[in-house]
């Protein structure tokens, strides 16, 4: 196949060494997947997250570019940073731009990979903000597959993705984005909203690409009708909780009552994570990939099998 039929780009950090072949394309670790590897257990934090590096401002000489010297009380957090790319992207028959195919196929591909690993992933030379989960103690999706697993969700989600008009494939990339990104905000109420978030954008695509008819329902039966569409298990308590403190954060700034940033109950707190999970059962729901995980209970902590569809 000639460089022009094909479509390479690279990103990380995955920290994963297979190489994964799914139908329209390759992930493969890069050469030096090892060097990155080293870099990034030098500065990851024991809690399993990469946080942003310290910076300041410094005055330059402007014929040699070298500083000078610091300035003082500039030190801070950077807002924006990298992570040195640890895989490589291939798409097969691909066609647009660099920037098209960053926009579209690859920018869903490498977002559907983080939701699978419960990580955050990026391009080389975009930026990621906030702290990134990485190791297995700051990953939020307890699930365990193998490769063969991995390559056929990615093949088949792909293939859905490609099936789907531009708005619906563009909203799955953002909900997957959202998703990804939810456990680098650091207080449970701000996890709790961008997961509503991903939520309600589920609902909208599944909207979209004909799931549910098109009408105007309550926030609690947009639970009860994708659960009941997808056959994913549904308790009424929790699901009452999730709309609570949705309406109470969204109308009236309130957390749980209360205000954000101080104790709540533990059942406000524990929704972060119920609501996360039942995301991440209607996320390969919506894609059409009908493992069992689907139809697994999400309100339990404990780790589950994610296995392809039964038949295959």
């Amino acid at each position: 196949m000639n460089e022009e039929e094909m479509s390479k780009d690279l990103f990380g950090f995955l920290p994963c060494e297979w190489t994964l072949e799914f139908d329209g394309g390759r992930i493969s670790p890069v050469q030096g997947f090892h060097e990155v590897e080293t870099w990034v257990d030098k500065y990851i934090h024991e809690d399993g997250f990469l946080y942003p590096p310290m910076t300041h401002q410094a005055e330059l000489d402007p014929s040699t570019m070298e500083v000078l010297r610091e300035v003082p009380k500039t030190e801070r957090p950077a807002i924006l940073h990298r992570i040195p790319p640890s895989h490589e992207l291939l798409l097969l028959s691909a066609s647009g731009t660099g920037e098209d195919m960053r926009r579209g196929p690859a920018s869903f591909l490498i977002h559907l990979l983080a939701y699978l690993f419960g990580i955050r992933l990026q391009f080389y030379d975009w930026w990621f903000d906030g702290r990134v989960p990485i190791q297995k103690k700051a990953r939020t999706h307890n699930i365990h597959f193998t490769k063969e697993v991995a390559e056929d969700f990615l093949g088949h989600s792909y293939g859905t993705w490609r099936s789907w008009p531009a708005e619906a494939q563009k909203l799955i990339t953002n909900i997957l984005y959202m998703h990804s990104r939810a456990p680098s905000y650091e207080w449970d109420w701000e996890q709790f909203i961008i997961e509503y978030m991903a939520f309600d954008g589920c609902w909208n695509l599944a909207e979209l690409v004909g799931f549910v008819q098109k009408e105007r329902v309550s926030q609690k039966k947009k639970f009860e009708i994708l659960c009941t569409k997808f056959q994913i298990p549904i308790r009424a308590d929790l699901v009452q909780e999730f709309v609570r403190l949705r309406n109470d954060l969204f109308h009236e700034a309130l957390w749980d009552r209360s205000q954000p940033c101080t104790t709540v109950s533990n059942t406000a707190f524990m929704s972060v994570y119920h609501l996360r999970r039942l995301n991440q059962r209607i996320i390969p729901a919506v894609l059409g990939y009908n493992t069992a995980y689907v139809q697994s209970g999400w309100w339990f902590l404990g780790s589950d099998c994610f296995c392809q569809p039964s038949g295959k």
